[in-house]
């Protein structure tokens, strides 16, 4: 009888606070939704604009100003107006690059350069596809000297016989055979494979070598894949890599490949992309590399 009482008492008094609390602070008011999509902002900031607390769109100009200004058809003056960062941020929702803030980064610029090539990669060399860019002796095959089977040392820079010395700026434009070609655009920062007239893989965006560790330019052939390669040199993964020059490989890596610096001499790939070109190239085919990654 007295555990009873005692409950009564209790329930008594708590229901006499809960009549006493002014209506409405019974329990928290909920917050705002969370942003659709979840944790979209995923990129690096970009300067906002002055006296606003979340920036709708970016106030300074991008490292790629005047190519997205004149790739969007905007007055090309590198500088960063607010019409033009609406054409950009349009243009970064219209392809799903996130944070669509109007930022001319290099993230957008490549994609802006991948849309451009899709219908015609050869178009923006296309003067150099025949002359220089004949090809390479027959049966020559680009590789370490020493021929050793296991493979060369990840990252190397040993280049085999028939390849052309280090700093061998190769004519533009990516040659046009009967037989399969990889052709790598250092300058646009694409790869893509090619038979004839017809485009086989691609074009994707890459990533070549920065400054110090160029990739190397002219004709060579895959003469080495290895699908689940370990770089010895950097205690790093190299997926699906392909070699054509030395120690110099296509192959995936992990992150964005659209960074400000290059790769150690390698073209990286996107996974997906790797993966794809993997299926494509065979050991022997050609390899055609030519121009020069901006700011290497």
């Amino acid at each position: 009888m007295m555990s009873r009482r005692m409950a009564c008492r209790v329930t008594a008094v708590l229901l006499a606070v809960a009549a006493a609390l002014p209506v409405g602070t019974a329990a928290a008011a909920p917050g705002p939704p969370p942003p659709a999509g979840g944790r979209a902002l995923t990129g690096p900031a970009s300067p906002a604009v002055a006296g606003r607390t979340t920036a709708a769109c970016a106030a300074g100009r991008g490292p790629y100003q005047r190519q997205v200004e004149r790739w969007l058809r905007l007055a090309v003056d590198g500088r960063q107006s607010a019409a033009d960062c609406e054409a950009v941020r349009a243009f970064q929702t219209r392809q799903g690059i996130k944070p669509a803030n109007g930022y001319a980064g290099p993230v957008t610029w490549a994609r802006m350069r991948l849309l451009s090539a899709r219908t015609a990669p050869t178009d923006a060399g296309a003067e150099g596809a025949t002359g220089a860019a004949s090809g390479p002796a027959t049966g020559a095959v680009a590789g370490p000297a020493s021929g050793s089977a296991a493979g060369p040392a990840s990252g190397a820079v040993t280049g085999g016989a028939s390849g052309p010395a280090a700093g061998v700026v190769a004519s533009a434009g990516c040659p046009v055979r009967s037989y399969r070609v990889a052709c790598v655009d250092l300058k646009r920062q694409l790869t893509w494979v090619q038979k004839g007239g017809k485009t086989l893989f691609g074009p994707v965006a890459m990533r070549s070598g920065g400054a110090g560790h160029r990739t190397r330019t002219g004709w060579f052939r895959i003469y080495w894949k290895h699908k689940n390669h370990w770089s010895s040199l950097y205690n790093a993964p190299m997926p699906y890599a392909q070699f054509f020059s030395g120690g110099q490989a296509f192959h995936a890596v992990q992150g964005s490949i659209h960074t400000t610096g290059g790769s150690m001499g390698c073209v990286n790939l996107r996974l997906a992309d790797a993966r794809k070109l993997w299926s494509v190239l065979k050991t022997r085919d050609h390899v055609y590399v030519w121009g020069r990654r901006p700011g290497s």
